[in-house]
């Protein structure tokens, strides 16, 4: 089994740290960051998705999920329009309060985003938008309704607006509590002397969304809204007069019917002119007049049987009444509970899931229309080349350090259990590198390197049914038989399974033999995959079937690493929200493992490297605290352990040396700290520590394919980054043409500043 091998320590950190807003630079023009890039800013050579043309981030069209992702546009740009007035870390993500002046109000105006963990790579991040009450600021949420967690596990963020326009100056406009500042009631005023700025429904539906879609990628299509009492009123009748820019909509204690209620009065009266004007911002008016609305869905109230206000204000009945009339699904839930925050905070969870649900279905839709209407390269094998050997260049391998050379081998047909696939495209990785410097005791020579790939089937030998010429493939180095009596695949407790490892290592297939040749000579066979080839032979349970429009150049990157340093934070480790992080290594493993706790809501994450220029890249992915091992005194381990007080909660060595193996290990948190070792160290290395180290708590753990089962989960990394939740493009940092350009990608790997390095066949 094989990891990855570095020669160098590195580390990330973590979850939604504050980046400051200092420009990236393309080209030497100085690029301004809008309010969410100054907290995710990627360094230009991390944004290879990106078209670059020396200016600043902004929204493009993805084709891979219908949504749209970031690029770099020319020239330079204007700065943020916000100023942010605060960042609080909470539930793993992270609430952002901000100002700007408004074109709406005429005033400046304050708002709050909350943006949670795990969507630093959403192209756009679904949003649930809040409205509150009387006399409210955008603070009350906040700080009294308890949602920001169940936000974080659902993966939406939140938007809290203010209630009106504050300092506009206006006679009267703070004389009562229920008009006036703190009481907007989310409509455009057209009387004197409000309407020039108690304009809350233009900067509730248009200004503050074009905002925080341009300022925190909050999604244009993907967004929901709710609010309580006077922000129960604006949410329904916001989404009542758009039904198609809405997802869903809820409420708590909504003003139901505002033209029949002394709060409605006094706002239409004074606000428009006359309380029948207000007709057109009546909940139950719209449902009556223009109802129903299916692609709202069901409309979900809650309603406190306590409250002051039912009787006289609410009339939650009349809503009801008017739904039932025009067939508008409704679930009016009358509970016990009061008009305050403590009704609202014990079913705010219950709406949050509701709407996350709702946004979840809206989004496979979304992602379901663009695959279908995407182009995608549909790249058919040549049938008369079935069942005969196939002549094709190839990068072999002689010895160990000495350069590949490229060569005509011949690629035989598969046998039983075997397939044959054309390489699209093939990633180096440092596993490669170990083996071509014999630091493998498994290399044979001559061989064929190579397994982070991107294939499409060629032919299929005798007894595969599951796979059939024309299918794209990851091929992956630990294979999974699924056979009924192999206890390793039906054991969720890990991914070994034994079925070919034997052969595997001596680098042949499963009958003994090599499937190349090279003037009638065998060349052998490498982690059984040999991907330095035009055309290679392999397991058919060794072969991850991918969804055909997934980019193969990009979705090899998934044979190994990447996806190792994923699995090692997710399946072996099950790093949780809150967590402290060391990472040692900040190659592509390493700040993959990086990306992942990050995702996983890591609250700190250390990145430790002796190369400090590897920590932009690593600050990139997340980390939030960089140490440059070679500039500290004494053990590594005893640093991290005195800016942690007791140590961190996890520990990853990704370089496959065995002392920082150790010192890995050694600051792992007193009591329950877990060390996972992910790299491969050299022949004959061996680790040690002190048996205290143990007998204290802390637990040594390794992983192989992060603990991935091949072919049923690549399968759904895949889905999963088509989907826009994970990224990969990032680590691809090179991109080379044929496969005689192997040499100058191993080159490139040993600039240093590498991640990956793809060659295009």
């Amino acid at each position: 089994l094989r990891g990855i091998a570095f020669s160098a320590i590195v580390g990330c950190a973590a979850a939604f740290a504050p980046v400051a807003p200092t420009a990236l630079r393309a080209s030497g023009t100085p690029v301004a960051l809008s309010a969410r890039q100054s907290l995710f800013a990627l360094p230009s050579r991390l944004a290879s998705s990106a078209a670059f043309d020396g200016g600043m981030l902004l929204p493009r069209r993805n084709q891979r999920s219908g949504l749209s992702t970031l690029r770099l546009s020319g020239g330079a740009a204007a700065a943020s329009s916000v100023e942010i007035q605060s960042k609080v870390a909470v539930a793993g993500g992270t609430l952002i309060r901000f100002s700007h002046e408004s074109k709406s109000t005429q005033t400046p105006m304050t708002a709050a985003v909350f943006i949670p963990p795990g969507v630093e790579y959403n192209a756009e991040i679904p949003a649930l938008y809040w409205l509150s009450g009387l006399t409210c600021t955008d603070e009350n949420f906040s700080q009294k309704a308890g949602a920001f967690l169940h936000a974080a596990k659902a993966k939406i963020a939140l938007v809290m607006p203010d209630t009106s326009p504050r300092g506009a100056g206006i006679d009267g406009e703070d004389e009562t509590w229920d008009f006036g500042t703190g009481a907007g009631f989310y409509i455009d005023a057209t009387a004197e002397p409000w309407s020039k700025n108690y304009k809350m429904y233009s900067y509730v539906t248009k200004e503050l969304p074009a905002l925080v879609e341009k300022e925190f990628s909050i999604s244009p299509t993907l967004r929901s809204i709710s609010g309580h009492s006077m922000g129960g009123h604006g949410a329904l009748t916001i989404a009542f007069k758009d039904p198609e820019g809405w997802v869903s909509t809820s409420a708590f204690a909504p003003i139901c019917n505002p033209t029949k209620v002394p709060w409605g009065e006094k706002a239409f009266t004074n606000y428009l002119g006359s309380v029948e004007k207000g007709a057109e911002h009546d909940a139950s008016i719209l449902l009556a007049k223009n109802g129903p609305f299916p692609k709202l869905g069901e409309i979900l109230i809650d309603q406190g049987l306590e409250d002051n206000f039912l009787d006289a204000q609410l009339k939650p009945e009349t809503l009801e009444e008017a739904a039932k009339a025009v067939g508008q699904p409704l679930l009016l839930r009358k509970r016990s509970g009061d008009h305050s925050y403590y009704f609202i905070s014990t079913y705010i969870g219950e709406h949050i899931s509701y709407h996350a649900s709702r946004l979840r279905t809206k989004a496979a839709q979304v992602r379901a229309e663009a695959r279908s209407s995407a182009p995608h390269t549909k790249r058919q094998p040549d049938p008369t080349t079935a069942a005969k050997p196939i002549v094709c260049k190839a990068m072999v391998a002689y010895g160990p350090k000495q350069p590949l050379k490229c060569e005509m081998i011949t690629v035989d047909p598969p046998k039983r259990g075997e397939v044959r696939v054309k390489v699209i495209a093939n990633a180096l990785c440092h596993t490669d590198v170990y083996t071509w410097e014999g630091s493998d005791p498994e290399g044979k020579f001559p061989s064929i390197l190579g397994h982070e790939a991107g294939a499409v089937v060629e032919s299929v030998g005798e007894g595969v049914y599951d796979l059939k010429p024309g299918d794209h493939i990851v091929p992956c180095y630990t294979p999974q038989c699924n056979e009924a009596e192999c206890i390793f695949c039906r054991s969720p407790k890990t991914n070994l399974c034994p079925k070919i490892r034997g052969t595997q290592g001596q680098g042949v297939m499963p009958d003994g033999t090599t499937r190349f040749s090279l003037n009638g000579e065998p060349i052998y066979h490498f982690m059984g995959c040999s991907t330095f080839s035009e055309y290679t032979v392999l397991a058919a349970i060794s072969c991850a079937k991918v969804d055909q429009a997934a980019p193969l150049e990009k979705m090899c990157l998934l044979g190994c690493g990447v996806s190792t340093g994923w699995g090692a934070v997710w399946n072996t480790c099950k790093v949780e929200n809150g967590a402290s992080v060391a990472v040692f290594g900040c190659g592509a493993v390493g700040l993959s493992v990086i990306q992942a706790a990050k995702l996983s809501g890591a609250r700190r994450i250390i990145a430790v490297d002796l190369n400090p220029n590897k920590f932009t890249a690593a600050r990139a992915m997340g980390a939030t605290d960089c140490v440059d091992a070679s500039s500290v005194e004494g053990p590594i381990q005893n640093h991290i352990v005195g800016m942690t007080t007791w140590g961190v909660d996890y520990s990853f060595d990704c370089t496959g040396n065995t002392e920082v193996m150790r010192a890995a290990l050694e600051c792992a948190h007193r009591g329950w700290g877990t060390s996972c070792v992910i790299g491969v160290a050299a022949s004959g290395k061996e680790i040690s520590t002190r048996p205290f180290q143990l007998v204290t708590g802390r637990k040594w753990v390794g992983t192989a394919f992060g603990g991935w089962k091949s072919r049923s989960d690549v399968p759904q990394l895949v889905d999963r980054y088509m989907e826009g939740e994970l990224e990969i493009d990032s680590y691809i940092t090179h991109t080379f043409k044929g496969v005689e350009a192997t040499n100058e990608a191993f080159d490139a790997l040993h600039s240093g500043d590498c991640l990956r390095a793809v060659v295009v066949y």
